[in-house]
């Protein structure tokens, strides 16, 4: 009797079954650990400077609005609204929290301006969460938050070249971080006063150049050039206004709102170093949150140069810059889910369904 071969065994036959079946099991736990649950990720290196715009995206693949809160220092511990940080979120409530709409896709994303927050420099975190629940009231699977920093922002300035005849441009430069849409540029001296605003370009820099017509008529003397940032709250607080310096953030009762600080033109104003103190003091005060950053300006018969004078007679102290606060934080640990072992469940599955065939068929 002759016993033909079968190229396709019985056995064969299931194992290839048996791994098609498992390839399916692998592939729709797979989709399920995927498409679950919220997530968050900022644009970005995750530092930023108080006035800058930050990006926020993620995944909601378990509701139809994603809700936002902030964490962070001088906040309440279980979070607050992320644009109004001192305003406490409740769970449940969902007016205190921020709400963006998820996408068909399951995608969301929001636009943060922090010019506006309050906030001090510091690590902060925010969080992304399916339904309106504090930070107290999360499970480890539902804790997903992205850590930031926020940098109190500065300005500097420069004159290029340091040394030029009168009658040249003269060109200021500098750097105004924070993204301020302008900054606010002052020339004081004995017998003259100039201002203007000055738009800064998207990598935050500014240029301002002083015509040779205008180069040619200022007056032999001492200047302070002081360029004014308008920081958080992205508004020039102390401003010229006809003859007189105003602070906006005091009222004193006027129709049209603000202070009189000096009086910076006309008969009976402040003059030179006089002026140039009387506006960086206002800089100083508490409601003001204006930084600003100063030049000393010699013109005489030699030309215009950039530097204190010989006799020392320029007084004042410019912005210093703020220091980025060192942080640091310790990595944090994914919560462990039974899904992360499907996989190795299923290859032992395999193994074991695999043996016994086996065992059958001898």
């Amino acid at each position: 009797m002759v016993i033909q071969a079968s190229g396709n065994p019985p056995g064969f036959r299931k194992m290839i079954l048996l791994l098609i079946i498992a390839g399916t099991v692998l592939c729709m736990i797979s989709l399920v650990s995927a498409e679950t649950g919220v997530t968050i990720s900022a644009q970005g290196d995750k530092s930023y400077y108080l006035g800058e715009e930050v990006f926020l995206s993620g995944t909601n693949y378990d509701s139809d609005t994603t809700y936002l809160f902030i964490t962070g220092p001088g906040i309440n511990p279980d979070g607050g609204k992320l644009t109004s940080p001192f305003t406490n979120v409740t769970s449940g409530d969902t007016g205190s929290f921020d709400l963006v709409q998820t996408r068909p896709d399951k995608t969301w994303d929001y636009t943060l301006y922090t010019y506006n927050l309050g906030i001090n420099p510091g690590p902060y975190s925010i969080y992304a969460v399916s339904q309106p629940k504090t930070a107290a009231g999360l499970t480890a699977t539902e804790n997903k938050s992205v850590r930031l920093i926020f940098k109190k922002p500065f300005i500097t300035a420069e004159i290029t070249p340091a040394v030029i005849l009168k009658g040249q441009p003269i060109t200021i430069t500098g750097v105004a971080e924070g993204n301020p849409a302008t900054v606010q540029l002052w020339i004081i001296g004995y017998n003259y006063g100039y201002t203007t605003t000055v738009p800064t370009s998207p990598d935050s820099s500014f240029t301002f150049i002083i015509n040779p017509e205008m180069s040619e008529t200022i007056p032999d003397g001492y200047y302070n050039i002081i360029v004014q940032h308008p920081m958080q709250n992205n508004q020039l607080d102390i401003i010229p206004e006809g003859e007189m310096v105003k602070n906006l953030q005091i009222s004193d009762g006027s129709s049209t709102g603000g202070t009189n600080l000096f009086k910076l033109y006309g008969a009976g104003n402040l003059r030179g170093r006089d002026a140039a103190e009387a506006l960086v003091n206002g800089f100083g005060d508490p409601v003001v949150d204006d930084t600003y950053t100063e030049i000393p300006l010699v013109i005489d018969e030699s030309g215009i140069r950039a530097g204190i004078p010989d006799n020392g007679s320029f007084t004042g102290s410019p912005a210093t810059q703020a220091q980025t606060p060192s942080t640091s934080s310790a990595p944090q640990q994914v919560p462990t889910s039974p899904l992360q072992y499907a996989p190795f469940g299923a290859f032992v599955l395999i193994g074991i369904l695999f043996v016994l065939n086996r065992r059958r068929d001898l």
